[in-house]
């Protein structure tokens, strides 16, 4: 994430609280647009030499290695990068936000603090304190910010009404913990409050969104804008609940709204192979040294209205081997063969196991597909998922695991739960 810091506001004033009561009209429930606000992470170049001097070292942060994984090996995003975007980890939504989309589109008016009060510019985040002549990623020059006068920040919006789609893929954290030697840190280590990312006492929504997807709705020297949103489905942008996740399919040509996505212990990994899954969809695919993972989680998942696993009667799960060779010597998991893996189930926040780890290689297929493809599927109990911590109610991962001494190149397809 972006490091970033913010100033205190100004008490209300008349102004700004007919301004908030404009702002919220229209937020009844989470289908209908609701009020928020947004800085952002990632820029490019051109930004970073002008405004790193002042800022320090690599200040506006980068895009890969988000807390919802979704990082391929070679440090790519699979999303392009105008459409992706972080939540604070304050939200009431934040449980299960990891693949979720939202509609955002830009709102002209004040720019706002936690509390609704009109925000004093801050210097860290007002670019144009430094240049006004720098374009954003489009060529458009500053568009000028008509309340600096009064030491407020108004947002312009490039084209009102304009809608873009994001989804989360990573988190803008109230505490940040930074580890001794990034940019910009002090020896030893910070912890960094980032207010913006905080509780709002009006509930405004905040998202940190990428410089490209910012940048679409308003001029990135602005450094903050405020924002409507909801939460839409990824594939139709029809709207959704705000703590919508899918509960039936987990990776299907992609991972589906509340899922992320993490490899371990791989030397390769590709988020979205097009067109290798049985149907024709994407499939992942990753070489796993010993003990080496893939897992797919719902954050927070034991949180009501979410429990992903409540309810399941199997794990379903197409598997290929990727290995250019059908010698067991070479790979643990032969070209054209059946691929061997464990799989367990757990509690990720509380590190609470199911009491039972399931190996695909123990279980008949139940399926095949052309290019060496065969279907799994796993009754949910015997993952033993019965004590306190990691019932059904409660876990909310699931990782399919290497244990032999060789790698394992697989890819994985049509992920989903049974009911």
């Amino acid at each position: 994430m972006s490091q970033k810091r913010i100033t205190s506001a100004t008490t209300a004033t008349p102004l700004a609280l007919l301004l908030l009561l404009a702002l919220l009209s229209g937020t009844a429930n989470s289908q209908e647009w609701q009020l928020g606000r947004a800085t952002y992470f990632g820029a490019p170049e051109s930004f970073s030499a002008t405004f790193d001097p002042y800022r320090s070292k690599g200040s506006f942060g980068v895009l890969s290695g988000a807390s919802c994984g979704f990082t391929n090996s070679d440090d790519s995003i699979p999303f392009p990068r105008d459409q992706v975007a972080a939540l604070a980890d304050s939200r009431p939504d934040y449980p299960g936000s990891c693949g979720r989309c939202y509609a955002v589109r830009c709102k002209e008016g004040l720019v706002l603090d936690n509390d609704g009060n009109p925000r004093r510019i801050d210097s860290f985040f007002y670019l144009s304190n430094v240049t006004t002549t720098l374009p954003d990623s489009s060529g458009r020059l500053w568009p000028g910010n008509t309340a600096e006068p009064q030491g407020l920040l108004y947002t312009r919006c490039q084209t009102p009404a304009k809608e873009l789609t994001v989804r989360v893929m990573d988190t803008c954290p109230c505490k940040q913990v930074l580890p001794d030697g990034a940019p910009g840190v002090a020896p030893g280590g910070e912890i960094r409050t980032q207010s913006w990312c905080c509780p709002s006492s009006i509930g405004l929504g905040h998202f940190d969104l990428s410089f490209w997807a910012f940048a679409q709705l308003a001029h990135p020297l602005f450094g903050i804008q405020m924002l409507e949103y909801r939460p839409v489905d990824c594939d139709t942008g029809a709207p959704v609940p705000s703590n919508y996740i899918s509960k039936t399919d987990i990776y299907q040509g992609g991972t589906k709204a509340g899922w992320n996505w993490f490899p371990y212990g791989d030397s390769y990994s590709k988020y979205a192979v097009p067109g290798l899954a049985p149907d024709g969809a994407a499939a992942t695919c990753v070489q796993l040294a010993k003990d080496g993972g893939l897992s797919f989680q719902v954050k927070q998942g034991a949180a009501e209205g979410l429990q992903p696993f409540a309810g399941v009667t199997a794990v379903q799960v197409w598997l290929a081997s990727d290995a250019r060779t059908d010698d067991p010597f070479e790979t643990s998991t032969p070209k054209g063969q059946p691929v061997d893996l464990k799989v367990f189930i757990l509690n990720f926040e509380f590190q609470k196991y199911c009491n039972a780890e399931l190996r695909t290689g123990n279980y008949t297929p139940t399926a095949t597909a052309p290019g060496g493809w065969y279907r799994f599927t796993l009754p949910f109990a015997d993952f033993k998922c019965d004590y306190d911590g990691a019932l059904p109610t409660q876990v909310n991962r699931i990782e399919f695991q290497n244990t032999a001494e060789r790698n394992a190149l697989f890819c994985l397809a049509g992920l989903r739960l049974l009911r």
